[in-house]
């Protein structure tokens, strides 16, 4: 009796356990960077706002790129004052062959994407309007990672006025 019990209550602790860990999982994943999936329905959201999108361009294999996801790109989902406000961000890998659906709907390959948008080296961060075309100056490696919200903001205000988007943010945010 007393062993049944026992084990009914430490299988019990251990779901609770499990259904916690998931449940963290999945608020991790909804504070980092998502991974491009639909070209067609985040254009149709941001020309609904009038927002650029910014695809950032990586790969596994890239240090910089995880750097730059850990330090700059996942704090700016986290924080919650930049998805659907200030622009669309997405994650695109270099290595992906994964066919998603393009701008107007078409199959499009990430990695021809890439490649199209002259992404070759890692990581390259591109602002583009709901059409696809290049809204501002992309962003080609790191230089020196404390400054680098301040290159996506200068990014994100000539993207701004290449859409007409009276928004502008600070150049070089405040922490």
């Amino acid at each position: 009796m007393f062993h049944s019990s026992f084990f009914r209550a430490l299988a019990l602790i251990a779901f609770g356990f499990g259904l916690s860990a998931c449940n963290q999982g999945a608020q991790a994943q909804a504070n980092t960077i998502p991974e491009l999936q639909d070209l067609q329905t985040l254009a149709q959201k941001a020309e609904a706002k009038n927002l650029p999108i910014m695809i950032t361009v990586g790969a596994d294999w890239c240090d910089f790129c995880y750097v730059l996801k850990k330090n700059v790109l996942d704090p700016m989902m986290l924080g919650g004052d930049y998805e659907g406000k200030k622009l669309y961000m997405r994650y695109l890998s270099l290595e992906d062959d994964t066919p998603i659906p393009g701008i107007a709907g078409q199959e499009i390959i990430k990695r021809e994407w890439a490649e199209k948008h002259k992404a070759d080296l890692t990581p390259t961060v591109i602002f583009i309007d709901s059409y696809g075309r290049e809204v501002a100056d992309k962003i080609v490696g790191i230089s020196a990672l404390e400054l680098y919200m301040g290159l996506i903001h200068q990014r994100l205000n000539q993207a701004y006025r290449n859409l007409g988007n009276p928004m502008r943010v600070e150049s070089m945010p405040t922490p």
